[in-house]
């Protein structure tokens, strides 16, 4: 009789106890798709079960990688492979990406205070999908789901900077100055965008809004295509021309991070 492994012991899933613990974890695996976050008290509640089977069972979902138990609290959530089945069935990248993404958006936000943004590509068009509010006393928002000028935005140039190295490929002028700073000429930006790729980060100073800096780093999928890029925004007091080397290694590791978070 075939066995299964399920919460840590092997049952002969044609038995009734076998079939009665497959449907718990699948019941649990629904709960963690379809919330944010759960406890095992509540779980043990909704699924009319003891917590100590719902423990057990979540344990061995977040040692496979279903789960993730979030940091400093007993609540559990959704981890990296339920999502990238998530993905493979029904839910869109953009959801996907953003669940992912959110908890490193979060502490980078909290590392330097300044608005972090998720940005999407979409064929040749980038717009912001999730944006978390830094905590100057005045702050720094672009409109979310809306495309922005790839030539003149942090994001923007990442998805250039792939298109001309793999494509050699250039917007077709004129290209909008949005202030005196913007790159419009096609030499200059092809020289910006080689630095761009280079370096493996970009930055708009002032390029887009007067007294207003992004720095972006691009995220990358198992096919290490560009598919979203992690940027802080925020004054050009906070954000220089230049931006500190500590700025730049921290938006770097954190695309990293996603980008690890995507392959798993």
């Amino acid at each position: 009789m075939a066995s299964r492994v399920i919460g840590g012991a092997e049952l002969e899933t044609g038995t009734t106890g076998g079939v009665m613990a497959i449907r718990l974890v699948l019941e649990i695996l629904e709960a963690l798709a379809t919330r944010d976050t759960v406890g095992v008290t509540e779980l043990s509640k909704a699924l009319d079960t003891t917590k100590a089977r719902v423990f057990r069972h979540l344990r061995t979902l977040v040692d496979q990688g279903y789960a993730v138990q979030n940091e400093g609290s007993e609540r559990y959530a959704a981890g990296p492979r339920l999502l990238a089945l998530s993905r493979a069935a029904s839910l869109t990248p953009h959801d996907s990406i953003v669940r992912i993404a959110r908890p490193t958006l979060s502490r980078l936000r909290d590392t330097f205070g300044h608005t972090v943004n998720l940005s999407l590509a979409y064929g040749d068009s980038v717009s912001i999908v999730e944006s978390i509010q830094g905590n100057a006393l005045i702050g720094v928002v672009m409109s979310s789901n809306e495309a922005m000028p790839r030539h003149a935005t942090a994001a923007g140039k990442l998805l250039l900077a792939e298109d001309f190295i793999r494509h050699g490929r250039l917007p077709t002028p004129p290209l909008n100055r949005y202030t005196e700073n913007t790159i419009v000429d096609l030499d200059a930006l092809r020289a910006e965008l080689l630095r761009v790729h280079q370096q493996g980060w970009a930055d708009a100073p002032e390029e887009i809004v007067l007294g207003i800096n992004a720095l972006s780093a691009p995220i990358r999928d198992h096919r290490n295509e560009l598919v979203a890029m992690v940027s802080i925004m925020s004054s050009i007091q906070f954000i220089p021309h230049q931006p500190a080397r500590k700025q730049i290694e921290a938006v770097k590791q954190a695309a990293a991070d996603i980008s690890r978070a995507l392959r798993l």
